[in-house]
């Protein structure tokens, strides 16, 4: 079954979920999704804003408490999706935002424009701080459109976790925007897919589909990789 690494589902912390019905309704989704696993992946910008650890624990605990009442086949992970800044690595190391899983992998994301060196030292400060970076939604960044040694280079010498978003997926069929996604789907460079689901309308778990289309377009043994290898091996291992 499917878990998913990358997922806005506790409400009133972030620009996911707006409030309980809605996270309620997007829990339903997701098991309708085959998702068994859910890690909740609130923002944070480290340095900038405390994490909103008492609202997050709260709400979350509220949704399991839904969970084991209507006996959904689901587990919430506690996570976050970390923007990258010079504080990130050291706070997730002390602890002060939470790892995935609260395990070794932390995921991370840049600014669209953020440059290859900037990647680059994020890639080195979370080595050093004794983390394993899972680069979220690989495919929005321009310094990796420009130039793809660099995300062989993230992938196949820094050993980073390359992550793409289910819609991304979802509309990679020839469209002269999405062939860097297929051409990387192809080279092996994409670790996990993930919804990044922010709602039930526009930006909704829609990992079931996507599962389907990697069946379709490169195979069992690569959609299991992507949706239910990698994820239960970080939310896991």
């Amino acid at each position: 079954m499917i878990a998913d690494i990358h997922h806005h589902i506790v409400y009133g912390v972030d620009d996911g979920s707006k409030n309980r019905d809605m996270s309620i309704e997007m829990l339903k989704k997701a098991v309708e999704n085959d998702v068994r696993g859910i890690c909740c992946t609130t923002h944070v910008t480290p340095g900038h804003k405390p994490f909103p650890w008492k609202e997050y624990i709260a709400h979350i605990e509220e949704l399991g408490a839904y969970i084991q009442k209507e006996n959904l086949p689901l587990a919430l992970f506690p996570g976050c999706e970390i923007l990258y800044t010079e504080h990130a690595a050291e706070m997730a190391r002390r602890g002060e935002i939470p790892t995935l899983a609260n395990r070794r992998y932390v995921l991370v994301e840049f600014l669209p424009i953020s440059d290859w060196v900037q990647v680059q030292k994020a890639i080195r400060e979370f080595a050093n701080a004794g983390l394993q970076m899972v680069c979220a939604h690989v495919e929005r960044y321009q310094c990796l459109h420009e130039d793809m040694d660099r995300l062989y280079e993230m992938h196949d010498e820094y050993g980073v976790i390359c992550q793409m978003n289910a819609s991304t997926i979802l509309r990679s069929h020839g469209m002269f925007g999405d062939r860097w996604a297929r051409k990387a789907l192809k080279a092996g460079l994409i670790d996990v897919a993930a919804s990044d689901a922010h709602n039930t309308s526009d930006r909704a778990c829609n990992m079931k589909e996507c599962r389907r289309i990697l069946v379709k377009d490169y195979g069992e043994d690569k959609a299991r990789e992507l949706t239910e290898d990698m994820p239960y091996r970080i939310l896991f291992e």
